[in-house]
């Protein structure tokens, strides 16, 4: 009897060990530029930024003073023909690179999470969704 529950302690023991031993690394979602890509919708995700930061009048808009137009019906197309995105060199892309360096809006920088969003979205090829 008496052995029969060292056993069973010295099973308790190792189990324990054994479960102690494994934990999981937890990642934030699109908090690492160098971890994969989130998925990013350009028309849930981006387009609500742009709304937000930079196609008021006089900026971004439909007649744009700067390029690219980042009206919801004109960003995609503005953006992809007029070389603001570099899928084969994400951070290199210009609409991440003045994003990310706070060179835009002029307004202020834009919350690292929009940033970020704008980096996944080009590191999963820039689509049209």
């Amino acid at each position: 009897m008496k052995r029969q529950i060292g056993i069973c302690l010295i099973m308790i023991i190792v189990i324990t060990v054994i479960i102690s031993g494994c934990y999981k690394d937890v990642i934030k979602p699109g908090s690492d530029p160098n971890g994969p890509p989130q998925f990013v919708s350009f028309s849930g995700d981006l387009i609500p930024i742009f709304n937000a930061n930079c196609n008021t009048s006089g900026c971004h808009d439909a007649v744009p003073a700067h390029a690219p137009s980042l009206v919801p019906d004109k960003a995609y197309n503005a953006l992809l023909s007029g070389g603001f995105v570099n899928t084969a060199v994400p951070n290199q892309s210009t609409i991440y690179v003045v994003c990310y360096t706070a060179q835009m809006p002029p307004t202020g920088a834009l919350k690292a999470s929009d940033t970020q969003k704008i980096l996944d979205w080009i590191r999963n090829g820039a689509p049209n969704n």
